[in-house]
């Protein structure tokens, strides 16, 4: 299991029954389990809904509109997506607790069980994770839509933002062989043309083993969740289960409907390796080392699947 399975939660059961009793007027605090902490503390309650409420540090304004901002995009794709995803059903925007309910999907994360999986059972899910993402990628959205996309310069002007950023906040932290990978990774992608050609499509975001339900007996994915991260955007960033084998990511690659341009590798590799970034930078802002050691086990992870002659 990763990092958000094993984080406690940072907001008690109580004042998640508080939030939660205009809802549930009869809900007692016994019938409330706290399930995963990531960007959201995630609760199941009374075995038939999820609870998600911020992290601390989003427990704001910027978390209210995180929550209204996936609201939206969940009413929004679940017009369009044949495959089970939340269902909003009550929430708050209150700056200083936000939240959402919707029902559970059953199921449990594949991340939970994918090393007991067998080969074959990974070919079945790896097929229907492609049909998923090709069902997804595929949508075209009129421009009312909230999902906005970049232009090619915006979104090489964003990397190179990233890159900014990351040397000035991260780099004083790295040792040199570190920085000298990370130099790499973003140096090889942004200064090859070819990774700016592609057609921008809806994507899930966030998409691994974590956010992937499966029923625990056959298998068979039940639900996709954790949709707070979607946009429009490179589609190759659904496509990051290089932890999972090379045979699981061949697998979902070959029944993938979509566009896979020659630079659609390149682009997944560099994605990938970049994971780390996001984790240094929250884990600094907020004085959060055990988010930062995260993202020192991916960089050093990322580094080991990819050096620099891979890149």
């Amino acid at each position: 299991m990763g990092f958000e399975e094993n984080n406690p939660s940072d907001i008690s059961i109580s004042m998640v029954h508080s939030a939660l009793q205009e809802f549930l007027p009869n809900l007692s605090k016994k019938s409330i389990n706290f399930f995963y902490h990531g960007t959201y503390n995630v609760f199941q309650v009374e075995n038939r809904f999820i609870a998600r409420f911020p992290d601390k540090t989003l427990r704001n304004e910027k978390g209210a509109l995180l929550i209204k901002n996936e609201i939206d995009i969940l009413n929004l794709l679940g017009n369009f997506i044949s495959f089970p995803i939340p269902k909003p059903l009550y929430y708050s925007l209150n700056f200083e607790n936000p939240f959402m309910v919707y029902a559970k999907i059953p199921g449990v994360s594949l991340s939970r069980c994918f090393n007991e999986i067998k080969n074959t059972q990974k070919q079945k899910i790896a097929q229907q994770i492609a049909d998923f993402l090709s069902e997804l990628h595929s949508l075209r959205l009129d421009e009312s839509s909230q999902l906005k996309s970049l232009s090619t310069k915006e979104y090489r002007d964003y990397w190179n933002k990233v890159s900014f950023d990351m040397k000035k906040d991260i780099f004083p932290k790295l040792n040199s062989e570190q920085k000298n990978w990370l130099v790499n990774v973003f140096s090889n992608f942004l200064e090859d043309d070819r990774n700016f050609k592609f057609n921008p499509c809806v994507i899930h975001g966030d998409f691994d083993t974590s956010n992937i339900l499966v029923d625990p007996i056959n298998f068979d994915i039940t639900g996709f969740i954790d949709f707070e991260e979607s946009s429009i955007f490179d589609p190759a960033a659904d496509f990051l289960f290089f932890d999972e084998g090379e045979i699981f990511l061949k697998n979902i690659l070959y029944n993938y409907k979509g566009i896979k341009e020659e630079s659609f590798l390149n682009r997944m590799k560099f994605l990938y390796c970049r994971t780390c970034v996001p984790y240094f930078q929250f884990g600094l802002k907020y004085n959060r080392m055990d988010v930062y050691s995260e993202g020192m086990g991916k960089l050093k992870k990322n580094m080991k699947n990819f050096p620099i002659k891979h890149l």
